[in-house]
């Protein structure tokens, strides 16, 4: 009898359990409850999602109050897969439930994560739609196996919508690039978004067959209003259309690969376009930037043009993607701002896009309207413009102050404009990495990282703030505008911070760590003014004074060390290279103005050599002339004879200045030690031992 109960419990432990359809699993799930009230009030739809093979990729209720559009049994058709799929098993394409089945495209890319669930080592996207939790098992008539994803958007499928007595053709159903060129309004693509002015362009040069390559593609679209020039660019003497070749069309296409906006790796990958020929050679890429508080982010597009011709100027062109990630059978298309590889916008339309450098424009636009006519009128411009992204790496109160201050701001926005067109292909084959910019003697000084590589990294510094060029290139009528990642002549550093991070002065920073000597510069109650030596500098003196060179750098001399860098440095004032010439203004000399400082530890000479009207520097023996224009142009910090040239000014910091010089104020005698790291015995000093010694041998004789 304990035997039968026994044999009938296991039956009963391990009988199998009906399992639930997949309409089941997602009545039960309160998060899909919008996409259930939807399924129920479709019976034919609610039947077969009870019943047949499916996979399911269900949108979240947050998901479908985002989504703005038609919310009908069509919607829900594109979620369904006619086959079932766990997520490892999925192909790049799936056919959809709903009428023309038309697809629905995967995406894999690594997340860094561990496989717990056994997926999620990979990010799945389906189109531009994430899978947030996958592989729930459902089970349908005669057993049919279900499968249920959960998708953090809605997937938007291309569905043609035509007005009331208006039949749409089965071709275009379910479209391509091409059939969603003729017929945009049967997709919605009207007003803002209609493309007909592109098409017009395209039919006009027999080019419509672009559109219509198979496979997996991903295509760029200019929206009417691209194509439609006003305000600042009005004035072009072609109209933007005529512009846009064969090459230009290529150019707007990128094979083989379908691009959705959330779904691109490496927002520093550059695609091919169909524009890449032996003689022409254009690049497709795309980034996503944050534009507002509430982090929404703003997709780009950036064509890259590496090789032109004579009709197709090399450089990048940005256009914003108003309308992304729209189906087709043939890949991707998204509706753009501004049409690709064409130079027709001046500075200020790319200020005023209202893209990633609106915050920019703000500031210029509100506190110096000067210098965006500027912008607009001269020709042959570089602005470094920092992204909307830049401002938050900025001292609010600062800038602030500096908003108050109407002539300082004025220097900080000019210090982002060089007065002539400069690329980064100039900068890297530069041997000089220096600029002039519109704000009076300040500089921009430039560093290439990687300069072997198809996109150069190139940063700067200017006024202190060092740079990243994040989007290099983007070609203008009158100039060339580079995307940077800071607000230049904002200074966050301390001067120790700025020693310990520029590469320029990493030998100065070493030399300033013996025995902490450095700590004090962290402070931000003194000032600091610092003359500092740079690599080349010590590199100099590693050739003409060897042996006082490894004495100073083998780390057992800081004595030494300190006093040669006091010589360099004054406390309790931030003197910017202004200030030091307004020193110089009572010197008698006319070749030259000077002024003595005093430093921590001695004095130094500060000079300023001017250039005279003619244009030529002088010096000590020059002819005297005597001129109302003479502009100071080259200025040194003299000692003992050494004169150091100013190669760096006004390197801001937020407690002080520095200024990098070309020699190192010293001379073989600060480093004069014998089997000792203790300074060399002082003359005053040998007197007395010799006294000392001279007495003690006369007591020892009486």
């Amino acid at each position: 009898m304990i035997s039968v109960l026994l044999l009938l419990g296991v039956l009963i432990l391990y009988s199998p359990v009906e399992s639930k359809n997949l309409l089941e699993e997602i009545n039960k799930r309160s998060i899909f409850s919008e996409v259930a009230r939807i399924i129920q009030e479709d019976q034919l739809l609610a039947l077969k999602v009870e019943k047949q093979a499916y996979t399911a990729f269900m949108p979240t209720n947050e998901a479908m109050m985002q989504y703005q559009g038609p919310k009908d049994s069509r919607l829900i058709q594109y979620h369904l897969v006619n086959l079932p799929y766990l997520v490892k098993e999925m192909p790049d394409e799936l056919n959809t439930d709903l009428p023309g089945n038309p697809q629905v495209y995967v995406t894999r890319l690594p997340s860094g994560n561990p496989a717990i669930k056994g997926w999620e080592d990979y990010n799945y996207f389906i189109n531009n739609a994430k899978i947030i939790d996958a592989n729930y098992i459902a089970q349908g008539e005669n057993q049919l196996r279900q499968v249920l994803h959960i998708v953090d958007q809605v997937i938007v499928p291309t569905v043609a919508r035509s007005a009331a007595n208006v039949t749409v053709a089965a071709g275009f159903i379910n479209p391509d690039a091409q059939k969603l060129l003729l017929k945009p309004h049967f997709y919605g693509l009207v007003d803002y978004y209609d493309v007909s002015e592109f098409e017009r362009r395209i039919s006009a040069l027999d080019l419509l067959d672009v559109f219509n390559i198979s496979g997996k593609n991903t295509f760029f679209i200019p929206v009417n209003q691209a194509l439609n020039l006003d305000g600042a660019d009005a004035a072009l003497i072609n109209p933007i259309t005529e512009l846009i070749d064969k090459q230009v069309i290529h150019g707007h296409v990128v094979p083989g690969k379908v691009l959705f906006t959330r779904a691109v790796e490496n927002q520093n990958e550059q695609y091919e376009s169909l524009a890449f020929t032996d003689n022409l050679k254009v690049f497709v890429s795309m980034e996503e930037v944050s534009n507002t508080a509430n982090e929404n982010m703003t997709y780009y597009v950036k064509s890259n043009t590496v090789a032109g011709d004579v009709s197709h100027d090399k450089g990048t062109m940005l256009a914003r993607i108003v309308k992304g990630n729209i189906p087709v059978t043939n890949g991707v298309v998204h509706l753009i701002d501004r049409p690709l590889m064409v130079v027709a916008s001046n500075i200020v339309s790319y200020l005023q896009d209202g893209g990633q450098l609106n915050k920019f424009h703000h500031l210029i636009h509100e506190h110096y309207n000067d210098l965006l006519n500027k912008l607009f009128m001269e020709e042959e411009l570089t602005l470094f413009a920092p992204s909307n992204e830049a401002f938050k790496f900025v001292n609010e109160e600062r800038l602030n102050q500096l908003i108050a201050n109407r002539d300082e701001l004025r220097k900080l926005l000019e210090l982002h404009v060089v007065k002539h067109r400069l690329t980064t292909d100039e900068i890297v084959n530069r041997s000089t990495r220096e600029e002039e910019t519109m704000s009076n003697r300040r500089k921009l000084y430039f560093a290439v990282n990687e300069p072997n590589a198809l996109v150069p990294v190139v940063s700067l510094e200017g006024a202190g703030v060092n740079a990243t060029i994040t989007t290099p290139n983007i070609a203008a009528k009158n100039g060339v505008i580079h995307i940077i990642d800071r607000i230049l002549g904002i200074p966050s550093q301390t001067v120790y911070e700025k020693l310990a991070s520029d590469p320029m002065l990493s030998s100065t920073f070493f030399l300033s760590e013996q025995e902490n000597w450095n700590e004090r510069l962290k402070s931000k109650e003194e000032s600091f003014t610092l003359f500092v030596p740079s690599n080349e500098a010590w590199s100099f003196i590693k050739r003409t004074m060897p042996s006082a060179y490894k004495k100073l750098f083998m780390g057992d001399f800081a004595y030494h060390v300190r006093y040669i860098l006091e010589r360099h440095m004054i406390v309790g004032k931030d003197l910017s290279l202004e200030e030091l010439t307004a020193l110089t203004n009572n010197s008698t000399r006319r070749d030259y103005k000077q002024e003595r400082l005093n430093m921590t530890r001695g004095k130094i000479y500060f000079q300023a050599f001017v250039r005279k009207n003619f244009g030529e520097s002088t010096g000590t023996n020059d002819t005297e002339v005597e001129s109302d224009t003479d502009t100071a142009s080259e200025y040194y910090v003299e000692w003992n004879g050494i004169k150091a040239r100013v190669i760096r000014p006004d390197v801001e910091c937020v407690n002080g200045v520095v200024h990098v010089i070309d020699q190192v104020l010293m001379l073989n005698r600060d480093v004069t030690v014998s089997g000792s790291a203790m300074p060399a015995v002082t003359g005053m000093a040998t007197l007395i031992a010799t006294f000392v010694t001279v007495a003690f041998a006369r007591a020892l004789h009486h």
